[in-house]
């Protein structure tokens, strides 16, 4: 295949990456806790402060991605409510996530065959996991763009241009500033590859190394300088307890999750070809760790890292659905190094199974970006603006609470009101339920709630989507709540808020 016709095939798949990326962009993909807590960080930067939620430095999280989101609401004017903002950064990261895919179809073009790079960069563009994750304010998105940037600079960098070597250890050094577990596919593959069949020499190794430390280490004198090293700490051994699975506070392996097995049976029309990728992972990568060229050598390292910490997480760490896009993107790396050094006998196999992963990927794609699951945003734009000023609103999941406490400029009384007691404390007017956190027992109110207000309340705003059920506005009737309180009935929270 001519260069030209290289090109013309990249710039079709990053174009239907980018495509599948913005379609549905506001009202694909449910509003996640974590979205609102990023897009406060970012306007704490936009006011030129260090990250922060509502005054308290926020370490847990290295700062890279909330300068990158902050410096943008800056310069361009974005909105100052943050639940709004999420919305307007979630472009951001659909951008960064169609560069993702670029950089993996370069990659697999220098290690495997043109077809190949195609066939794996289109999955990547319509895996509905990484769509996802890509369609929202996460971290993994730009943590991953920086770590492929960084492996196809050091790749070019051994065999040509030494100085990109360099490059590249800076690149994967700011990864780790954009999320701290980027640590893991950016440092232990260049430690590993010393020692496994010689895959990089001692010395460009360590010369990688200490490249890739410099991004951190600047961070780490600035909060020096800044007297804020204690506190950071003190944050840092607190998310390495929860990666290791000592303090179990979030992921399906917290004592108040759902269960995995149901979240991934459920979940299994939506995400099917994802799970198949997670998977394979590790085989793939542990069958590239053979291969004889040092390039794909490397790739299996990432992928066999990645894949293993995925394997841990889900025995003993803190297993959360956002860790899979560390595991899917090298993993499907690693399964186009393992495609092109099949036997030739196998090939026609190979063009089925990958003709097959292409097209049901692009089925769950179609489906998952046509959906509109967006209850959180209804539910808001409806309290806003169909609900009397002076109204007191019960919230009763996490995501709730973050996005809609404290009015943020409207003429509404908003709480985190979790019983009929606190509901009756407070003289709520309203209550806002979400059905399948809640049935799942992964919000602030009991499952038992949402039967005694089908009965004594009325619904005057309902949407339902696969994330969240169905998502409801129900106004209470004072003389029913107050009949439930005094016979006792108080339906207490199953998590304190």
């Amino acid at each position: 295949m001519t260069r030209a016709k290289l090109v013309l095939a990249g710039a079709a798949v990053v174009s239907l990456a980018l495509l599948l990326r913005l379609w549905g962009l506001t009202t694909a993909n449910e509003l996640f806790i974590d979205e609102v807590t990023y897009s406060r960080l970012a306007l704490s930067v936009s006011r030129g402060e260090w990250p922060n939620l509502a005054g308290e430095a926020f370490y847990l999280h290295p700062p890279l991605t909330f300068w990158l989101n902050g410096t943008i609401t800056g310069l361009f004017g974005l909105s100052p409510d943050p639940t709004a903002l999420v919305f307007q950064l979630r472009w951001v990261n659909a951008l960064l996530g169609a560069v993702v895919v670029a950089l993996a179809y370069v990659l697999l073009l220098r290690t495997t065959r043109p077809a190949i790079a195609v066939v794996g960069a289109v999955v990547l563009a319509a895996d509905p996991f990484v769509l996802r994750n890509d369609s929202r304010v996460m971290l993994e998105t730009p943590a991953f763009a920086l770590i492929l940037a960084g492996w196809l600079c050091l790749l070019v960098g051994l065999e040509k241009r030494r100085w990109l070597v360099y490059v590249g250890g800076l690149l994967l050094g700011l990864a780790v500033l954009a999320k701290d577990v980027s640590a893991i596919p950016a440092l232990l593959p260049v430690i590993l590859a010393m020692v496994w069949k010689k895959t990089l020499p001692r010395a460009t190794a360590l010369e990688v190394l200490g490249t890739t430390l410099v991004p951190y280490l600047g961070y780490a004198i600035a909060l020096a300088f800044a007297g804020r090293l204690p506190d950071w700490w003190s944050h840092k051994i607190g998310g390495l307890r929860r990666m290791a699975g000592l303090d179990q506070i979030s992921g399906f392996n917290s004592p108040t999750a759902p269960s995995l097995l149901e979240t991934l049976l459920g979940q299994l029309g939506r995400f099917g070809t994802s799970y198949l990728l997670l998977g394979l992972a590790v085989p793939a990568g542990v069958l590239a760790l053979r291969s004889a060229r040092a390039d794909r050598r490397l790739v299996g390292l990432v992928a066999s890292v990645m894949g293993l910490l995925g394997l841990f997480s889900l025995a003993f760490g803190t297993l959360e659905e956002q860790m899979g896009y560390f595991v899917v993107v090298p993993g499907v790396l690693a399964l186009g190094i393992v495609a092109v050094e099949l036997p030739v006998r196998l090939r026609p196999v190979l063009v089925t199974a990958g003709a097959a992963l292409v097209v049901t990927g692009l089925a769950f794609a179609t489906h998952a970006r046509g959906v509109t699951d967006n209850g959180y945003q209804q539910a808001r734009a409806y309290l806003d603006t169909q609900v009397p000023p002076g109204s007191r609103v019960g919230l009763t999941t996490p995501t709730a609470q973050f996005a809609l406490h404290s009015g943020e400029g409207r003429n509404l009384r908003v709480g985190t009101w979790t019983s009929l007691g606190a509901l009756h404390r407070f003289r709520a007017d309203y209550v806002l339920t979400q059905s399948r956190p809640l049935g799942l027992g992964y919000g602030y109110a009991s499952p038992d709630l949402l039967p005694w207000l089908a009965a004594h309340a009325e619904p005057v705003f309902r949407t339902t989507g696969p994330s969240g059920g169905n998502t409801v506005v129900w106004r209470l009737d004072p003389t029913a709540l107050e009949r439930a309180v005094r016979s006792g009935q108080l339906i207490p929270e199953v998590v304190a808020p």
